[in-house]
């Protein structure tokens, strides 16, 4: 793959096949004759991996022939792992599995994957680059081609192009990919897999079609690169792996067989079984193995090709499985009817994993998981096992409880009324059947109070809504089902107002509080002696008794006192006395059917203010700045609104008596 500054192309100008001997190689490499000829930049990794090209610079190429010829006649199934490198967008060109009769020092650059013009010959081609004047597809693909032309609009394209991965567009992709590639000479097909999926095949008479009778041709990788670039590599496949057949028990001291399903390019010459435990052995199929003892074992295996290669090492872990210990637990005694137990599932295994466990409740039998087994038991004797078993075969012992399940008991409770605060009620349960006697009773008031006998009898300091719960227990311990009882607790705080004045003939209105329903005694001089707020209509001085009850006749009384008063008018006392003695020690005025004070002032005999306030319940105490005022006279001032609208003032004089 050829590409300038700007732009991705290809060269068509190397057409030509390049010669080279770079790199004849059949000596000692690796520590093992090497049966392969290198050309160009290819180079040997390790005794059966190579690099056909690397990631840079550009304009490579590479390819490797095995020095020796192959027979048509005879069919062959190569197994190869491939690498095509690790960049998708900016990756080239690709590599080819050939077969040709010319030489082994044979490649090309570029588009061509190392065999543009390499006539006669049969390739197997991996292409990673879109060549459009070579009619590729854009993902990258695979495909057999003839005699060194691989475009695929030409006659010489004998299958493909299709995907290089079955359902993956990109091979370019960091990873090792197996490449298995068959000949049958019977029905002269040839055909190609990645990765154990089919991807190409052909039937064609290589030998007559191709080759011109010539059975002998040498079979090699080719590999190329031009603007764009990628490490390409290859490894003749020697992959060392081995399974257990699918119903194969592990558990001590079960033998164990070890089925080799190992590959390899050529023919495996030797096997090198590593049991874990000390023990060896180089057959290909090694009799079933006895593990000394229950444990975890890695058992290891490596095969030696025919090349003289030595693969990696395949390890995989074989448990030899203990005798596991089946328990389970469950909540404490005692068990009662209608109630699910949970059996807590708490067996072990020192080696292996426990992965069946096997339950039988009264002789019916049920699997459950880890989480153990919940279930609702019948009265009476029940008997209650289980049986584990691991992933490696190993059965436990059978773990088995009888477990008695005891009737629980039925209670009703009397009917709970609503009451007020600070009265008694007697709380009552009883065992409905009469069959199962109750030992002990729970109550729970609501309040924070508790009772643990029955009858109860309680009361509440508090108004509210509570909610009563009562429960009894069985002499076996068994408890009954709950029962919530609501309760609704009433009381009253009477209260009927502070005591007021009122203008003779003034409507005042009256507001109590503190109960559900009011009644307001004497009757007299009110709109409705049963409403909260009633309105009253005076000619003279009344104390009015106001009775507060509730729905559960929780009553409570205050009284009133109205005093009546001519008016409206503003009452202001001629003199007072701040001695302390609790008699006229403040200044204070009395307004009568007033429904506003703007000022009431006090001035000394020089006009200094000494006192302001608009509440009649606030008055002089005849200090001024907290120093007591001379016995004397003063001047008082005040303005008010009275209930009719019209605005009130007075001024006159008062004597402070010390």
């Amino acid at each position: 793959m050829y590409r300038t500054i700007f732009k991705k192309t290809r060269l068509n100008k190397l057409k030509a096949l390049l010669l080279f001997s770079y790199c004849l190689v059949s000596v000692k490499m690796f520590g093992q004759v090497n049966p392969y000829h290198l050309n160009g930049n290819a180079y040997q990794e390790n005794c059966h991996c190579y690099t056909l090209t690397n990631d840079n610079p550009t304009f490579l190429m590479g390819s490797i022939w095995n020095i020796n010829k192959i027979d048509l006649s005879v069919p062959f199934d190569y197994h190869f792992n491939v690498f095509l490198g690790c960049q998708d967008q900016d990756g080239a060109d690709g590599i080819a599995f050939v077969l040709q009769p010319l030489g082994t020092s044979i490649g090309t650059y570029g588009e061509g994957i190392g065999i543009q013009g390499v006539s006669p010959s049969a390739a197997i081609v991996i292409d990673t680059y879109q060549n459009y004047n070579r009619d590729d597809p854009s993902y990258d693909h695979i495909s057999i081609n003839l005699n060194g032309d691989i475009n695929h609009n030409s006659p010489n394209n004998i299958a493909g192009p299709v995907t290089a991965i079955d359902g993956n567009d990109n091979i370019e992709d960091c990873n090792w990919h197996v490449f298995r590639i068959i000949w049958d000479p019977a029905s002269k097909l040839l055909s190609a897999f990645i990765d154990g999926k089919p991807r190409v095949s052909v039937t064609i008479d290589l030998i007559n079609t191709v080759f011109q009778n010539d059975p002998k041709v040498f079979w090699g990788f080719t590999g190329a690169t031009g603007g764009y670039t990628n490490r390409q590599r290859f490894c003749t496949s020697l992959n060392a792996t081995f399974t257990v057949p699918e119903d194969q028990v592990t558990c001590f001291p079960t033998p164990v067989n070890f089925l080799d399903s190992s590959t390899s390019f050529g023919k495996i010459t030797k096997w090198m079984w590593d049991f874990g435990d000390g023990t060896k052995s180089d057959l290909e199929q090694p009799p079933p193995h006895v593990f000394p003892a229950p444990g975890d074992y890695i058992v290891k295996l490596n095969i030696q090709g025919n090349d003289g290669c030595v693969s990696d090492t395949f390890s995989k872990k074989i448990v030899a499985g203990s005798k596991p210990t089946a328990k389970f637990t469950t909540e404490a005694p005692p068990f009662c009817s209608e109630r699910s137990i949970l059996f807590h599932d708490v067996s072990e295994v020192i080696y292996g994993t426990i992965d069946h466990r096997i339950w039988n409740v009264n002789g019916d039998t049920t699997e459950a998981g880890a989480d153990g087994l919940q279930t609702m038991l019948p009265l009476g004797s029940n008997n209650i096992s289980l049986l584990v078993t691991t992933q490696e075969g190993c059965v436990s012992d059978l773990f088995q409880r009888n477990i008695e399940v005891y009737q629980k008991p039925s209670i009703a409770v009397n009917d709970v009324r609503d009451m007020c605060k600070n009265e008694d009620q007697l709380f009552v349960g009883n065992e409905v059947s009469n069959t199962v006697p109750i030992k002990k009773w729970y109550w729970s008031f609501g309040d924070g109070k508790l009772g643990f006998t029955s009858p109860q009898q309680h009361s509440y300091r508090d108004t509210g809504k509570y909610s009563i719960m009562v429960y009894g227990l069985s002499e076996a311990g068994c408890p009954s089902d709950t029962i919530w009882k609501p309760i609704t607790i009433y009381g009253t705080n009477a209260f009927a107002g502070r005591d007021t004045i009122v203008s003779a003939g003034q409507p005042l209105q009256l507001q109590a509080t503190g109960g559900d329903s009011y009644w307001w005694s004497p009757s007299s001089g009110l709109n409705n002696p049963t409403i909260p707020n009633p309105v009253a209509t005076l000619q003279q001085d009344v104390t009015y008794v106001l009775t507060a009850n509730s729905p559960a006749n929780c009553p409570t009384s205050d009284t009133i006192r109205i005093k009546v008063y001519k008016g409206p008018d503003l009452y202001v006392p001629t003199a007072f006395t701040p001695n302390a003695d609790g008699k006229n020690d403040v200044f204070r005025f009395v307004a009568a059917g007033m429904q506003a004070v703007h000022y009431f002032r006090v001035f000394n005999r020089y006009g200094q203010l000494l006192f302001s306030s608009a509440s009649s319940s606030v008055g002089w105490d005849g200090n001024f700045k907290g120093q007591p005022q001379p016995a004397g006279t003063y001047v008082w001032m005040i303005e008010a609104v009275d209930y009719l609208g019209n605005l009130v003032k007075k001024q006159g004089y008062t004597v402070l008596i010390r």
